[in-house]
Order: structure tokens, then C-alpha cells, then sequence
């Protein structure tokens, strides 16, 4: 290994390989509340705190104001991956030289995508109430840090400046294929009955058949 490396790590390097670890810690547990989350809904929460779940309080709170966690959670994300991915290039640039650019991006996609994206949230899809009920407290307290929630509104607030018309006052959430998701999942907790999912699902159908029928 280390006729490999163009240098012996320096302190700094030793420092920075410390915060990349971290950051993927970070960057799991995230992503695992990112994707258990976004399966809660209102009536699965309300119930898990009916049952005495230490976390359902919190469950409750995050189902019924998504704007609260949503955004917030994504920015932290966003620069968690951001400050892993530059730390991660300049430890490699410094360890291995010129040929620390292809290491880097080979550490960011195959070990960070698989551990800090692919597991824990097909763990979130396999296990979403365990995920929920693990990350909901820490990710309510996390979110309610005033510098994050005013990052998040102000580049909310960007978006709709660049994006011309009304806006979105809090931000997208999910998209027709997380909600169809969401649906299902309720469905298969009898939380809705099959023929309320059937119903919700033709009424979206319905809506894309016209779309298509007036773009055509």
C-alpha cells in the first residue's frame, strides 16, 4: 500500500480521513431517515403513539408538518455530501498524486453510494417504521436549528425567483411515484382500504390520461 502513495499522510490528512469517517456516519444515518420518513404517514404515526413508541410524539409532530424536516433535512444532506466529496478529493490528490483524482471518485461512488445511500435506504424500504422510530427524535431536534431552517427557506425562496410563477411557499416534497408508494404502504398496513388505494390511484391515472390527451 504504500508504494502506492505518492507521500506518508500528513496530520492534516490524518484529520480530514477522521472528518470523511464521520461524514459517513452522518450521511447513513440521514439517508435512513430520509427514506423511513418520507413512508410515514399521519394515521401510522398517530398509532404508534397510541402503542406507547418512545419516538411516536415525534413521529406525530414530523407526519403532520413535512415543511418542518423536509427541506432542512435535504440541505444537510446535500452539504454533508458536498464537504465528504471535497475532503475525500484532497486527501486523495495528496496521498496518491495525480492519480488521486480517480481514487477519489472511485471512494465517492462505489464505497459512499453503496454505505451512505444504497443500504440504509433499502434498509428504510425493508424496515421503514424501525428507521422512522431510530432517526425521528434526532432528526427533530436536528431540523429545529434556526441557522438550518433559515438556509433552507431563503434557498426555498431562490427557487422560486428562478422558477417564474407563484412558487411554493415550503418547498416541493414528493413526487406522483413516492405518493403512489406512500399509498401502497398504507394500503398493506390497512391504515387505507385496497379500494381507497384503487380509487387514488385512478384519480391520478385519470389526470395523466388527460394531460397527455391536451399535449397531444
Amino acid at each position: 500500500m504504500s508504494a502506492l502513495l505518492a507521500k506518508a499522510p500528513s496530520t492534516m490528512d490524518l484529520w480530514m480521513m477522521l472528518v470523511i469517517v464521520v461524514l459517513l456516519f452522518v450521511l447513513i444515518f440521514l439517508s435512513l431517515a430520509e427514506m423511513s420518513m418520507s413512508q410515514m404517514t399521519k394515521p401510522r404515526a398517530a398509532a404508534l403513539a397510541e402503542k406507547g413508541v418512545k419516538s411516536g410524539k415525534a413521529l406525530v409532530r414530523l407526519a403532520a408538518q413535512p415543511a418542518m424536516w423536509v427541506n432542512p433535512l435535504l440541505l444537510l444532506i446535500n452539504v454533508s455530501q458536498t464537504v465528504q466529496a471535497t475532503l475525500t478529493g484532497i486527501v486523495a490528490n495528496s496521498l496518491f498524486g495525480p492519480a488521486g483524482v480517480a481514487v477519489g471518485v472511485a471512494l465517492n461512488v462505489v464505497l459512499f453510494f453503496v454505505l451512505a445511500e444504497a443500504v440504509p435506504k433499502t434498509y428504510a424500504l425493508i424496515n421503514p417504521i424501525k428507521g422512522a422510530t431510530i432517526t425521528a427524535r434526532p432528526i427533530e431536534f436536528v431540523v429545529r436549528f434556526w441557522p438550518l431552517r433559515i438556509t433552507s427557506g431563503l434557498l426555498i425562496r431562490l427557487t422560486n425567483v428562478i422558477v417564474k410563477g407563484k412558487g411554493l411557499a415550503q418547498g416541493p416534497f414528493i413526487g406522483e411515484q413516492e405518493f403512489l408508494g406512500i399509498v401502497e404502504a398504507a394500503a398493506h398496513d390497512s391504515v387505507i382500504e385496497h379500494e381507497e388505494r384503487e380509487l387514488i390511484e385512478s384519480v391520478i391515472e385519470f389526470g395523466d390520461t388527460m394531460v397527455r390527451e391536451i399535449m397531444v
